[in-house]
C-alpha cells in the first residue's frame, strides 16, 4: 500500500474513531474498530502478523504466544506500532497492547486499549524489570516517564500508569473453553451473549539463576589501551584494534571469571531472566494486579489523545519533525527558506525516510524533497518560487534540525524532554533522518536488508548509455526527453527507465537510501542490543530514552560486491548527535548509586559502531570519534585531557601542545602606538602579510566580551592595523611639529582633505581616525580587541603564527574549549575534553574529533557526553 493510499485510511479512521461517544451502540462502536497508524494488520508489512493471528486460531492461543514470547521495555506510549512490535518481540505496555489488539482484530475478534492505577508488590516489580534494588526500579521508570509511580511508605507496593488490553468474547467461552469462535462478538445479535475480559501480555514473572556473580568492583575498561589500538596493533596482546568495547569488555570478564568463578559463563554473570510461561489453554479469569483507580477505555492511541490533558495525563502517540532551513545566496540579499515535515515514530519503524535535495531550472529555489519508504510525502523547500540572481548548485547548504518525542515529565507536569539534532552546513547528497531507542531490533535490519536486494535485482543502473541525445538536444535524464534508445552490437542496451542512478529517482532513493537504511538499522539495533548486554554484564540499569541522527552519503557511484551504490571512502556518515540515555544506576546495591563510568562506556559503544557498521557494509575504514582517536594517536599525535574544576586547570600547559606559545613568535617586533585616545598593539615583522593567532590562555566573568574571542594580527607596513596606525601617528607627529597659528593644508591618510590651523586639521584627523579607518578599514572589533586603552595587554596570552600545520586544530575549535571549561560557574557544573593534539588524517580529508564530558559539580555526577567530530575536508 503506497503511503497516498495508507494515509488518507490513517485520517479517515482517526475520523471515525473521534466521532465516538459513550452513548453509541456498542455493535456500532465495534464496527468502527479500526487500523490506526499504529494498529496495522493488513497489507504486505503486517502480513506476517495476521498470518501469526491465523494460525494461532483464538484470543487464548494469541494472548498466550504475547505473553509468554514478548519482552516488556520500560518506555513511555507507543513508539514502536504493532508491526515492529510484533517482529522485535519487545516493547512498552503501549506497543505490547497494540500488537495483541492487531492480531486479535485481523481475526475479527474486537480488542481495546484499557488504562488505569495499577498496584504492585515490590518483589514482583523488582522481578519483572529485572531490577534487584526497589529505589533503581523507581528511578527507571520516572526516567522513562511513566506516570503516577509511587512508592508505599512501608516500601512494600508500588502504583504506576499502566496500560493492558481488553478483548470482547462469548461469556460461555470467555475463558476459551472451546477452540472455535462459534459467536461472533463483532456481530450486534450476539452483544448480549459476550464480555470485555482484560489481558496484559506486558506483565510477566522471570526466573534468574541468583548468581549474582558482579565483576564491576573488580573490572574497569582500559581507555588508555583501547585508544592506542591502532598504533599498538604489533604489541598488544588483546587484540583491541577492531573491536568493539563490549568484545573488550566480555573478554576481560572472560579472564577474570576463570579465576574468581571458575566454570561460569558470560550468560551465568548476566543472567538476564527467562519468562515464567503459562500454557494453561485459558483466558485469564483476572488481571495480575490491583487496580486502585478509574480504568479508562480507548479504541486507539489518537482517541486517547484526544483527551490530554483532560482526562488523560500524557499523549501515547510520539511524534519526530524534520525542519530544513536553506539561506539562498543571490545577486542581492540572501533569501531564507524553512520548512518542517512531521510523522509518528510508529510509522518510522517499518519505512525509511530520506531527503535530498533536487534542482530545478535556473532562478528556482532548490527542492528539498522528502520520502518516506520511497514514496514523496512531501517538499518542506519547494522550488515553485524564482529568485532574481540566482542559479541553483549543488554546493548550496542547509541545515538540518530533527527532533523526537523524548520521555514525558514523570509527574505529569510540562517538563517533557524533546531530543534534538542539529545538522549545518549540508550540501547536496543523500540523507536519511534515522530514529531508535528500546524498541530497536533486528528485525528492521533484516527487512531493510531484503528490500535492498531486492531494489538491486530491480533497478538497472547504466552509466555510458552511448549517445541518448535526440533532435539535437541533451538527455533529459530525470524526464526521459530527447534520450534516444539505445542497443549496442550485442543486444544489450536501455531505454527510458534504465537511467543513471543519479537521475534516476527512484532507483537513487531505494539504493543510496536503502544502504543508508540498513546501516541506521544495524547501528541502532546492535546499540540497543549492547547496551542492554553491558547492563547485565555490570549490574546496572541504563534508561534508554531515544536514538536520533542523520546517516547520509554523497553523491559519487561505486560497485561493492556487484551491487550499485551511491558511496565513497568518506561518503557514508553516521551521526547520531541524539543518543539520549537517561543515566546509570547499579542494581544490586542498597544505595542510588549513579554509575559515571557505565554511561562513558555505552557512550564509546556508540561512537564505535558508527565506524564499525560501516566497516562491515562497505570494507572501508571509517572515521568516528573513538576511531579518530585511535587514527591520530598512531599517526603520532598525543591524547590531551584539557579540564577545569575546583582542584584542577590543565589547559594552560597543554597549549604548546596545539602549536601555541606563551611568546609573541620571534621574528615578530612589538611597535605600538598611541593614537589620540586609542593605543593600538602592533607588530613589525620582515615579511608583509605575515600572520599570527592570539587569545589570552584564561577568562573569568571579569574578561571583557572582546578579549573572550581570538583575534589574527596580519602584518602590513602600508595596510591593515599596522599600516594604518603607523600612518596616522607619523601624520600626527607632523603635525604637531608646526607652529599653532599656522595653516596647514593637506588630506588624511584616508584621503580627506584638510586646510586650517593645527587644532582644526588635528581635529579632522581624529575624526577620520575614529569615523572612517577604524571602523571601516581596520575593522571596529579587530581594533578594540588590539586596543591596550581597552583591555588588550601582551600578557597572560598566547600566540601561533601561520601557516598552520594542515593537521592543526583552527584557532576557533581551541578557545571554544577554552570558553567551556572557564565559562562554568565552578559551583554548579565542570568540565573535561579527551581530543588528540592534531587533526585526524583520513585518506581523503582531515578530521576533528573531541570528548566532551560535563559534571555536576555537587555530586560529581556525569551529566552529558558529547562525541564531536567535524570533516575539515582536503
Amino acid at each position: 500500500m503506497s503511503l497516498r493510499q495508507y494515509l488518507p485510511k490513517i485520517l479517515r479512521s482517526i475520523v471515525i474513531s473521534l466521532s465516538l461517544t459513550t452513548t453509541l451502540p456498542l455493535a456500532e462502536a465495534l464496527a468502527q474498530q479500526p487500523e490506526t497508524a499504529e494498529i496495522v494488520f493488513t497489507g504486505s508489512d503486517a502480513q506476517t502478523v495476521a498470518d501469526k493471528a491465523a494460525q494461532l486460531g483464538n484470543a487464548v492461543a494469541i494472548y498466550e504466544y504475547i505473553r509468554n514470547q514478548f519482552e516488556f521495555a520500560a518506555y513511555h506510549g507507543s513508539r514502536s506500532g504493532s508491526i515492529n512490535t510484533f517482529l522485535g518481540h519487545r516493547g512498552s505496555d503501549v506497543d505490547i497492547a497494540t500488537t495483541l489488539i492487531a492480531m486479535l482484530r485481523s481475526q475479527n475478534i474486537p480488542a481495546r486499549y484499557a488504562v488505569g492505577t495499577i498496584r504492585l508488590p515490590a518483589a514482583q516489580l523488582t522481578n519483572w524489570l529485572g531490577i534487584g534494588n526497589l529505589d533503581v526500579v523507581i528511578q527507571t521508570l520516572k526516567d522513562q516517564g511513566i506516570q503516577s509511580v509511587a512508592l508505599a511508605a512501608d516500601r512494600s507496593t508500588v502504583d504506576l500508569e499502566h496500560v493492558w488490553t481488553e478483548v470482547l468474547v462469548p461469556f460461555t467461552q470467555y475463558r476459551g473453553l472451546t477452540t472455535s469462535i462459534s459467536v461472533d462478538c463483532s456481530q450486534a445479535a450476539n452483544l448480549s451473549r459476550c464480555n470485555w475480559i482484560p489481558l496484559d501480555g506486558s506483565f510477566k514473572q522471570k526466573t534468574y539463576n541468583g548468581l549474582n556473580i558482579d565483576p564491576y568492583n573488580a573490572l574497569s575498561f582500559d581507555y588508555t589501551g583501547y585508544y592506542n589500538a591502532i598504533k599498538d596493533s604489533a604489541t598488544d596482546p588483546l587484540q583491541r584494534k577492531d573491536k568493539n568495547p563490549l568484545t573488550i569488555l566480555e573478554e576481560q570478564i572472560a579472564t577474570w571469571l576463570r579465576t574468581s568463578n571458575p566454570g561460569k559463563t558470560l550468560d551465568d554473570v548476566a543472567d538476564a531472566g527467562q519468562i515464567i510461561e503459562i500454557h494453561d489453554g485459558l483466558l485469564p479469569a483476572s488481571l495480575p494486579y490491583t487496580v486502585t483507580g478509574t480504568i479508562r477505555r480507548y479504541d486507539s492511541v489518537a482517541l486517547h489523545d484526544a483527551v490530554v490533558p483532560a482526562s488523560e495525563p500524557k499523549k501515547w502517540a510520539k511524534s519526530l519533525s524534520v525542519g530544513i532551513d536553506m539561506i539562498i545566496p543571490t545577486s542581492g540579499t540572501p533569501v531564507t527558506k524553512s520548512g518542517q515535515i512531521s510523522l509518528l515514530l510508529a510509522q518510522l519503524n517499518t519505512k525509511r525516510l530520506t531527503l535530498t535535495t533536487e534542482f530545478p531550472a535556473p532562478g528556482n529555489t532548490p527542492n528539498v524533497v522528502t520520502r518516506w519508504g520511497g514514496t514523496e510525502v512531501a517538499r518542506p523547500i519547494s522550488g515553485n518560487g524564482t529568485i532574481p540572481g540566482y542559479t541553483p548548485a549543488i554546493g548550496d547548504p542547509f541545515t538540518i534540525t530533527v527532533s523526537m518525542d523524548g520521555r514525558p515529565d514523570p509527574t505529569g507536569g510540562s517538563d517533557d524532554q524533546i531530543i534534538t539534532a542539529s545538522y549545518s552546513a549540508i550540501v547536496g547528497g543523500y540523507y536519511l533522518v534515522a530514529s531508535g531507542g528500546g524498541y530497536s531490533n533486528w528485525s528492521q535490519v533484516n527487512r531493510a536488508a531484503d528490500q535492498l536486494l531486492a531494489d538491486n535485482a530491480n533497478y538497472k543502473i547504466v552509466f555510458n548509455p552511448g549517445d541518448p541525445g535526440a533532435n539535437g538536444q541533451p538527455c533529459d535524464f530525470a524526464s526521459g526527453l530527447n534520450c534516444t534508445p539505445y542497443v549496442d552490437a550485442t543486444g544489450n542496451g536501455w531505454d527510458a527507465s534504465d537511467l543513471p542512478l543519479l537521475q534516476n529517482r527512484p532507483a537513487l532513493d531505494a539504493m543510496t537510501g536503502g544502504l543508508l537504511y540498513v546501516a541506521a538499522s544495524q547501528y541502532y539495533a546492535k546499540l540497543r542490543e549492547q547496551v542492554e548486554r553491558a547492563d547485565h554484564l555490570m549490574k546496572t540499569k541504563s534508561s534508554i530514552i531515544g536514538f536520533l541522527g542523520v546517516v547520509s552519503s554523497v553523491y559519487d557511484v561505486e560497485y561493492i560486491n556487484d551491487t550499485a551504490f551511491s558511496v565513497l571512502p568518506g561518503g557514508l556518515l553516521i551521526d547520531i548527535k541524539g543518543l539520549t540515555i537517561s543515566g546509570s544506576y547499579r542494581t544490586h546495591e542498597a544505595a542510588l548509586n549513579y554509575s559515571n563510568r557505565q554511561v562513558e562506556f555505552f557512550m564509546h559503544i556508540g561512537s564505535s559502531l558508527e565506524h564499525e557498521v560501516w566497516q562491515e557494509l562497505t570494507g572501508y575504514d571509517a572515521v568516528s570519534t573513538v576511531r579518530g582517536i585511535q587514527m591520530a594517536l598512531a599517526g603520532g599525535s598525543t591524547l590531551l585531557n584539557p579540564k577545569k574544576n575546583s582542584t584542577e586547570d590543565t589547559l594552560p600547559s597543554l597549549y604548546p601542545s596545539l602549536g601555541f606559545s606563551t611568546t609573541v613568535p620571534s621574528a615578530y617586533t612589538y611597535t605600538p602606538f598611541t593614537i589620540f585616545s586609542t593605543a593600538p598593539a602592533t607588530w613589525t615583522h620582515a615579511t608583509q602579510n605575515s600572520a599570527f593567532d592570539t587569545f589570552l590562555s584564561t577568562i573569568n566573568a571579569s574578561t571583557s566580551s572582546a578579549q573572550k574571542e581570538f583575534a589574527t594580527y596580519i602584518y602590513s607596513p602600508s595596510s591593515r592595523l599596522y599600516g594604518w596606525s603607523k600612518c596616522v601617528s607619523d601624520q600626527v607627529s607632523a603635525v604637531n611639529a608646526y607652529a599653532s597659528n599656522v595653516t596647514i593644508s593637506g588630506s588624511t591618510c584616508a584621503g580627506t582633505p584638510f586646510s586650517g590651523l593645527k587644532s582644526t586639521v588635528l581635529n579632522i584627523i581624529s575624526q577620520d581616525w575614529t569615523n572612517n579607518i577604524i571602523p571601516n578599514a581596520i575593522g571596529q572589533t579587530l581594533f578594540d580587541y588590539f586596543d591596550r586603552n581597552i583591555s588588550f595587554t601582551t600578557t597572560g596570552r598566547v600566540y601561533r603564527s601561520y601557516p598552520l600545520n594542515a593537521n592543526a586544530y583552527d584557532t576557533s575549535t581551541v578557545t571554544k574549549i577554552r570558553n567551556n571549561l572557564y565559562r562554568q560557574d565552578p559551583t554548579q557544573f565542570w568540565v573535561e575534553y579527551l581530543l588528540p593534539s592534531t587533526l585526524v588524517t583520513g585518506p581523503n580529508n582531515y578530521f576533528e574529533v573531541s570528548i566532551r564530558k560535563d559534571y555536576l559539580a555537587a555530586s560529581g555526577r556525569l551529566s552529558s557526553l558529547a562525541f564531536e567530530i567535524l570533516n575539515h575536508g582536503h
